[in-house]
């Protein structure tokens, strides 16, 4: 229970400190979250262009596709929030040596790695997902039940840890890589696959990116989930394969810290 204390503790810690950084900065601040809108307003005037010619792609309506949208941009912000950002500076500490002083440090490393940067620019783009969801299903004139509701925070959830999983392990690659920067390019390419409905694609690739490497759980799965269309046991299979991918990324990271050669040695 004092070491759950103490962790949580930590996080707060993480938290002062990040929200101390972007005060410091808030012309950056701002700036952030002028980008994140206009990304935003981009992806929503591409969707409009495309559902000019057409009123379903793949068995999804216009409005469905905002949910979808929605969905997308509230698990982006959510992962850019936790710990996307920090995560992506390990090839940077592997590089110059200074992993050595979060490997001596009285914590586990990888809480201090995925931790310790929290973006709070990202917390406007939350709400803009939040409301952006409420437009789209309020255009589809279809309230969620509770259950549904349930099963779709659980699917966002075990999204945002497949990812982080995932993620990790690409940063982790860096260990033995060591000059590599950009290991990140492999983890938005899983991200950019995912914006897209996985229904799009044929039934081979639907299968691989929802059973092998699980693209799906980052939109298409869990808007399912919020429209009535993924049955409550399909969860356990969600939990099941993100409690497999966090127990991979641990055991990598694990195994990866063997061949770490200290910066000192």
């Amino acid at each position: 229970m004092s070491r759950l204390r103490f962790y949580w503790n930590l996080y707060k810690a993480f938290l002062r400190t990040s929200l101390v950084r972007e005060m410091e900065f808030r012309a950056n601040f701002w700036a952030k979250m002028l980008y994140n809108a206009l990304w935003l307003g981009f992806f929503l005037a591409t969707l409009k262009i495309i559902y000019r010619h057409t009123d379903s792609i793949a068995g999804w309506s216009e409005s469905e596709a905002l949910v979808l949208a929605a969905t997308l941009y509230f698990i982006d912000a959510l992962i850019s929030t936790l710990f996307y950002f920090g995560l992506s500076e390990l090839p940077t500490l592997v590089r110059q040596g200074t992993l050595d002083f979060v490997l001596f440090k009285p914590v586990d490393s990888q809480f201090w790695l995925s931790l310790r940067r929290i973006n709070l620019d990202q917390l406007g783009s939350l709400a803009v997902a939040v409301l952006l969801g409420v437009y789209a299903l309020t255009r589809l004139e279809y309230m969620p039940t509770p259950l549904n509701l349930a099963l779709y925070i659980g699917m966002v959830l075990t999204g945002v840890l497949i990812f982080y999983s995932f993620h990790f392990m690409m940063m982790t690659l860096s260990i033995w890589l060591v000059r590599v920067e950009n290991l990140w390019v492999l983890s938005d390419v899983f991200a950019q696959i995912g914006r897209f409905p996985t229904d799009v694609f044929e039934r081979a690739l639907r299968r691989v990116f929802t059973y092998i490497l699980p693209i799906a759980f980052l939109a298409t799965i869990p808007t399912k989930a919020l429209l009535g269309k993924v049955s409550a046991g399909f969860l356990l299979f969600a939990l099941a394969w993100g409690v497999v991918f966090f127990v991979a990324g641990r055991l990598f990271w694990k195994f990866a810290l063997r061949s770490y050669t200290s910066a000192s040695s």
